[in-house]
């Protein structure tokens, strides 16, 4: 059994290793040019890489070793939560595009008009689970627009305490401070605080759910199973792509029970059905709300978003008149755009294939998004606003080569993962990565669509660090 989880695991291991190596070296070619507007050959953005990974390894290093004495969980919220109060109080963002759409209807829920009376509500039904969470967030505090963002904070700081347990319960508590430091002063997520986003309790829902399920295979306690349950079903409501977690977690199980492992068989069903229930029970509470049945879902539109190769599977103002075209209507937007992106698949196969690499480029090689929807509309120029909108390419070359360095540490992760323990848990983590890279390569790609796979294998970051503090003392 063990040896056959093993090879398995080696395999989509590699598997895993290989696309994040092409996605920092497509994003190279692809990405950078369009963020920049500057032509930077390869050799540079090679030795800007090595100089950033050289300096971000001796920081972190450095960081642990003071920290090592004094990081209790005060100190890792003040370390978390300090630079992205700043950011938030600094950029006065304004809410536009879906983002206006979230506040907006939170602000109106909260005084308790709850009904769908958003069309693009109707046609993308997921929408209500953020705003209804914000809407209670206002209910409490009020519908200012700092409310709003001083919750994205809190939802910040619960994050990096939620990958420090997880982490310190995997590879014990010297990776575990590598990873929560690397997430406190990662800048597309300081940025992002300013963003009324439904990623951010997204992914605290998701991530919680993973430490359940990492914490159910680990023991083979069918409780954790449950809670796993209920988490992922939380977040699949308020971004569906939650789902491929329990689809990852379903060919696991299928695999343990195939090998009469029983024990993990009663722990996927627990977790599946704890799922199944919590998904129903929360739907049918905001259809009682709304009005509208959020369970019926269609990823028609994506699909033709995803297949149009014409904006390498980016969303475009095109597919906003689409979307008129039809007047919202849930059956046939989502039913004619399904035939389009099928139809692409089957008549237009070659421009499709042509478009892959910069799909994967943008969605897993991009991390620009902090910065651009941070900046993108702000409701006063002031002094600090117009120094960072005067230098664009300072904080997307910041952020990508943080990013970068992020994806270096999880591939040394997951390189060392060959003699773990976890070998199950590496391969769940393989698996939901996976699974993400392969529905993206039919639907729609933005950035910040990469949130749930890189979250996922980003547990493995502080692994990779400690690993690679251990080779450089024996070295």
């Amino acid at each position: 059994m063990q040896n056959t989880v093993g090879r398995l695991g080696t395999f989509f291991r590699y598997v895993v290793v290989v696309l994040l190596g092409f996605a920092i070296v497509l994003s190279f070619q692809f990405r950078i040019v369009t963020l920049t507007h500057k032509k930077i050959s390869f050799v540079i953005m090679v030795i800007l890489l090595l100089a950033a990974f050289l300096i971000l390894s001796i920081w972190l290093f450095i960081f642990q070793k003071l920290a090592d004495k004094k990081l209790t969980m005060l100190f890792l919220i003040l370390v978390i939560a300090a630079p992205r109060l700043l950011w938030v109080f600094l950029m006065p963002t304004k809410p536009v595009s879906d983002y206006l759409c979230f506040y907006s209807y939170a602000q109106k829920a909260s005084q308790g008009f709850l009904k769908g009376y958003d069309m693009t509500f109707t046609l993308f039904r997921f929408r209500f689970g953020y705003s209804l969470i914000l809407s209670l967030v206002f209910k409490i505090f009020g519908n200012s627009i700092i409310v709003g963002k001083l919750f994205n904070v809190f939802l910040s700081v619960i994050l990096g305490l939620i990958i420090y347990f997880t982490v310190a319960y995997l590879f014990g508590k010297e990776a575990a401070a590598y990873s929560a430091v690397l997430y406190a002063f990662w800048p597309s997520q300081i940025m992002y605080n300013s963003v009324l986003a439904s990623e951010h309790p997204f992914i605290v829902f998701f991530v919680l759910g993973l430490y359940f399920l990492i914490r159910a295979i680990k023991e083979k306690k069918a409780v954790y199973g449950l809670f796993a349950g209920v988490f992922v079903a939380i977040s699949n409501h308020i971004r569906p792509v939650a789902v491929v977690v329990i689809i990852a977690a379903v060919f696991l199980v299928a695999f343990k029970a195939f090998c009469r492992d029983f024990k993990t068989l009663k722990i996927g069903i627990t977790g599946l059905i704890s799922y199944v229930v919590i998904f129903y029970t929360l739907g049918y509470l905001i259809f009682c709300l709304t009005g509208i049945p959020v369970w019926k879902t269609s990823m028609g539109l994506n699909l033709m978003i995803g297949t149009d190769y014409t904006t390498y599977g980016m969303n475009n103002p095109k597919h906003s008149l689409f979307v008129k075209k039809y007047a919202y209507d849930f059956q046939k937007v989502h039913g004619e755009a399904m035939k389009i992106g099928l139809e692409r698949l089957r008549k237009e196969t070659k421009k499709f294939l042509a478009i892959l690499p910069r799909k994967h480029a943008i969605i897993w090689g991009d991390d620009s998004f902090g910065y651009f929807w941070s900046t993108f509309r702000v409701y006063k120029a002031t002094p600090f606003v117009n120094l960072v909108k005067t230098h664009p390419t300072i904080f997307y070359m910041f952020s990508q080569l943080y990013y970068y360095v992020i994806l270096i540490y999880i591939i040394l992760g997951i390189l060392s993962s060959k003699k773990d323990a976890n070998k199950e848990i590496f391969l769940l983590l393989n698996l939901i990565f996976l699974g993400y890279v392969a529905l993206h390569i039919f639907l729609e790609v933005q950035p910040r669509y990469h949130y749930p796979g890189i979250f996922t294998l980003f547990l493995l970051s502080g692994q990779g660090i400690k690993w690679l503090r251990e080779k450089l003392k024996r070295f």
